[in-house]
């Protein structure tokens, strides 16, 4: 059974209620999930548990931050076979913009949803975070179990290096000439093979 990584905001009951239903739709389609606010630590529940075996307050912080980064990073990286990235907002989660970088670094399936239609470029998301998804978004939940089997069927090719080798040819476009037309016509004759 595949295992998908939920990554995505989890700061007020609405982000958490959207969570867990982009949980349990994936886990009726049959996928396992790990839900960080489910399935990991909550730190308001922990810290008082570190204070009283003698934690100052700063110090029980810096440990369940140390801990929090170390569980997700490793279900993210070791547990899970596919990462769900919900990016809805103006601006994504900064914690789920890691996530998602971590996944594309890993070369894990990742599935980019947002179905909010605000965005901080008058409607275009940040293509550094559109490019982790290879530029698919989708936009309902109900889509996201398609999805998952879609983006392992094409398989993973190694993206941080299609992204390198891409931007080494466009350095030297751009070292080479300042004509933004030539340079232009070249990118757009390389999108269309």
């Amino acid at each position: 059974m595949l295992r998908v990584y939920c990554a995505g905001p989890l700061f007020n009951a609405a982000e958490r209620a959207e969570m867990d239903s982009i949980a349990h739709t994936l886990e009726a389609a049959g996928f396992a999930t790990f839900l960080p606010h489910r399935d990991g630590l909550e730190f308001a529940r922990l810290k008082p548990e570190l204070e009283k075996l003698g934690a100052s307050v700063e110090e029980a912080a810096r440990i369940l931050d140390r801990a929090i980064f170390s569980l997700d990073t490793y279900q993210l990286l070791q547990r899970c076979d596919v990462v769900v990235a919900n990016l809805n907002g103006r601006v994504a989660d900064e914690g789920t913009v890691v996530e998602a970088s971590l996944a594309w670094h890993a070369g894990k399936p990742l599935v980019l949803f947002k179905a909010d239609a605000r965005s901080m470029l008058g409607g275009s998301d940040n293509p550094m975070l559109g490019g982790l998804g290879d530029f698919r978004m989708v936009d309902q939940i109900a889509a996201l179990p398609q999805a998952i089997h879609d983006v392992i069927a094409r398989g993973r090719a190694d993206g941080v290096a299609q992204a390198m080798e891409r931007g080494a040819t466009i350095a030297r476009l751009r070292e080479g000439s300042d004509d933004l037309n030539g340079i232009a016509k070249i990118l757009y004759s390389d999108s269309r093979v």
